[in-house]
């Protein structure tokens, strides 16, 4: 109390019109992929496709090393520049944090026991895959086809300078098989560097390779396009913090109040002189600084006063 004025700085933070609960997801297609063979003695594209790229398939397939056709890995890597650059349109920069992630994949051939109509592939069959995280984003899709081999690109021969460079695995899903064409959505664990691949605008490479002998999984690419080539959904939350009240003094006979909130926004100033109503004024706007610091000077005198935040 100063000059037997008396002024209260209230801390109740309700009604300020913070959508700490806003979300909005991004979704959006691989920027490369293709699928990485052993070949096989049962496979009639030969028994040793190590060497030879198939970045142009337009398929994508995952079977284990026990496959009469041989193993098929498959790699897919994702661009999230336009991701970050919809939530910061949409929150600001730094307003936000990724709440989930998830792959959707839409079968190729998708009936169980049927085998496709290019024998270089395995039976479809259910089974187990498991999806792994590779920092190495710098590899080629290349063009090669089943019916027109490249040896320019990404290859099985490739895996090992791949796997050379930080890898997690994510998770090990079940594949039952939908029928022809078919999406199937494959939540993804928030892992750290996944997490931090998205949050940074950056790519991340994903590996997919069988975790039983019963697997043979074939989905469409990115050349497959026609609206079903591999997606990834990326949902995304608002994180304004709620302002918060530091200080109130008087300088010069004039009341003063410090407070921290999100670094460089904007915030209105609100009073009232009664708690009992809800005739709050808005009487200035104060701008946080680059550590969140805001700070604001009444400009009258009041017998008493109680304060809020508005972002």
């Amino acid at each position: 109390m100063t000059g037997g004025r008396k002024f209260i700085l209230s801390a109740l933070l309700l009604g300020l019109g913070i959508m700490t609960n806003a979300q909005i997801t991004y979704s959006g297609p691989d920027e490369a992929d293709a699928f990485l063979a052993t070949g096989s003695a049962g496979n009639p594209a030969g028994g040793d496709l190590t060497g030879w790229n198939f970045g142009g398939a337009g398929i994508l397939v995952v079977a284990s090393a026990a496959s009469v056709k041989g193993e098929f890995q498959s790699v897919l890597k994702f661009s999230f520049t336009n991701a970050v650059t919809l939530f910061n349109t949409s929150f600001g920069a730094g307003n936000w944090r990724v709440a989930a992630i998830s792959l959707t994949l839409t079968s190729n051939y998708g009936t169980a026991g049927v085998q496709p109509n290019n024998a270089i592939f395995p039976v479809v069959a259910g089974g187990n895959f498991v999806i792994e995280w590779l920092a190495d984003n710098n590899w080629d899709e290349g063009s090669g086809t089943p019916n027109q081999f490249s040896a320019a690109g990404v290859t099985y021969d490739s895996l090992a300078e791949l796997l050379a460079g930080g890898h997690e695995i994510l998770c090990t899903n079940i594949y039952l098989p939908p029928g022809n064409n078919v999406p199937v959505t494959y939540a993804l664990p928030l892992n750290t560097n996944l997490v931090a691949s998205v949050s940074s605008g950056g790519d991340a490479t994903f590996l997919f390779y069988a975790a039983d002998d019963q697997i043979g999984y074939l989905f469409n690419a990115y050349n497959y396009g026609r609206g079903n080539e591999p997606l990834i959904q990326i949902t995304a939350t608002m994180t304004i913090a709620a302002p918060r009240f530091l200080a109130g003094y008087f300088t010069d006979g004039f009341f003063h109040l410090t407070a921290t909130g999100q670094i460089n926004s904007s915030y209105q100033v609100q009073a009232t002189e009664n708690l009992a109503t809800t005739n709050w004024l808005t009487i200035g706007s104060a701008m946080s600084d680059g550590n969140g610091l805001i700070q604001f000077a009444e400009t009258n005198h009041f017998a008493q006063r109680f304060y809020r935040l508005m972002h």
